[in-house]
């Protein structure tokens, strides 16, 4: 019997207070999945995770319908760093991302790919494919490294199909290897799918150079920037330089029904999530709503 689809959409949540908080934020939300760093993403240090700690969050999970749960590895990895000191950071730091994703059964683990500084994007993406193989190699688990689509500031590799599919091709471990796409990002590294001509060209470029079954996670964010402007800034959906179009696009798209969506635009509160949800509840078609049994939306 075929599992009923359900609308995948959610936002990137707190764990201030405890891992299990996440979930509760994600209820009062009304997410169906959602995305956490189970540490703080601006510290190399990371303390262990208690017993209690990962029985409350399983738990909170069971009794939530949030799934799956989405995990962002910290900002500061960077597997394509030119210093060896760095890069052996990255790899043990990413090895304990990925033995914690294993100890609460997440199955996505989103990295964004590193900074090659000043090696060419060549070198960096070596190097990048060198540390994930090793990584994987030592953590056991089918927890998946999504490796996030970049807007292409600085040195940042994955601003291109091209390097990721690249980093794929090169690795060892490629069954444990998919992309995050991020609308912001690949907007602003100029890629377009503001309409429908466009957006289908996007998808067919993705779909030939990375493959559209490695695809495992959506960031939702529109773009305060212009397209091709390679500066990463989010902003709420349909206020920004990408629009309603492409988001309708989007989400109506059944291809991408069973592809986790996670919201990471600004906000000062739970109040702002509610809101861009139930602005892209609204660009859903009727024929969308009754198939994924999305229910009428609240004033937005």
């Amino acid at each position: 019997m075929q599992h009923q689809k359900k609308l995948l959409l959610g936002a990137h949540m707190s764990i201030e207070g405890g891992l299990h908080k996440a979930i509760e934020r994600g209820i009062e939300t009304g997410c169906t999945t959602l995305q956490i760093f189970t540490k703080s993403n601006r510290q190399w240090h990371a303390k262990a995770i208690s017993l209690e700690e990962i029985e409350k969050f399983k738990q909170a999970v069971t009794a939530s319908s949030i799934n799956p749960i989405v995990a962002h590895a910290s900002y500061l990895i960077n597997l394509a760093s030119p210093e060896e000191a760095t890069r052996k950071k990255s790899i043990i730091a990413l090895k304990k991302e990925l033995e914690v994703c294993s100890q609460l059964n997440i199955p996505y683990l989103v990295l964004h790919p590193g900074s090659h500084v000043n090696q060419t994007t060549k070198e960096g993406v070596a190097l990048i494919s060198q540390g994930l193989d090793q990584a994987l190699q030592e953590s056991p688990g089918t927890t998946i490294i999504a490796l996030e689509t970049m807007a292409g500031q600085g040195s940042s590799v994955g601003s291109t199909f091209e390097e990721l599919a690249e980093i794929y091709q090169l690795s060892e471990h490629k069954k444990r290897l998919g992309v995050c796409l991020d609308t912001c990002h690949i907007f602003s590294a100029g890629y377009d799918f503001t309409e429908k001509k466009v957006y289908e060209a996007m998808w067919s470029e993705f779909d030939k150079t990375i493959g559209l079954e490695r695809l495992k996670v959506i960031h939702v964010n529109d773009s305060k920037k212009e397209l091709g402007s390679r500066v990463d800034r989010h902003e709420t959906i349909t206020k920004g330089k990408i629009g309603a179009e492409a988001f309708a696009l989007l989400f109506n798209d059944a291809r991408f029904f069973d592809v986790p969506k996670i919201l990471e635009t600004p906000k000062v509160t739970l109040a702002e999530d509610i809101y861009n949800m139930e602005i892209i509840k609204g660009l859903l078609t009727k024929e969308t709503k009754e198939l994924l049994k999305v229910k009428s939306e609240k004033a937005a």
